[in-house]
């Protein structure tokens, strides 16, 4: 069976002490704090991007498609001819 540190409850000494070593770690590093706020924040960033970007390309690609099937039909639109000779 697994016998991970964190898979094992904590005495409140050992959880005390814990929370000791984390204060003491920001105390000593302050700079982490917007390191793992950035850190943890960037995905969401990155996916929001993606998919603001993939809704604009799809509406680009709607509108290419539409001026395309417009084109088609204007080709295939029979044009009147002068003259009557068949």
């Amino acid at each position: 069976m697994l016998s991970h540190h964190y898979l094992t409850p904590l005495t409140p000494a050992e959880l005390a002490e814990e929370r000791q070593a984390c204060y003491a770690l920001v105390h000593d590093y302050p700079w982490l704090i917007p390191v793992t706020v950035a850190a943890g924040a960037f995905p969401a960033v990155v996916a929001a991007h993606g998919f603001w970007k993939n809704r604009q390309l799809k509406k680009q690609l709607q509108i290419e498609r539409e001026k395309t099937k417009q084109l088609t039909l204007q080709a295939k639109a029979p044009t009147k001819r002068l003259g009557g000779h068949h």
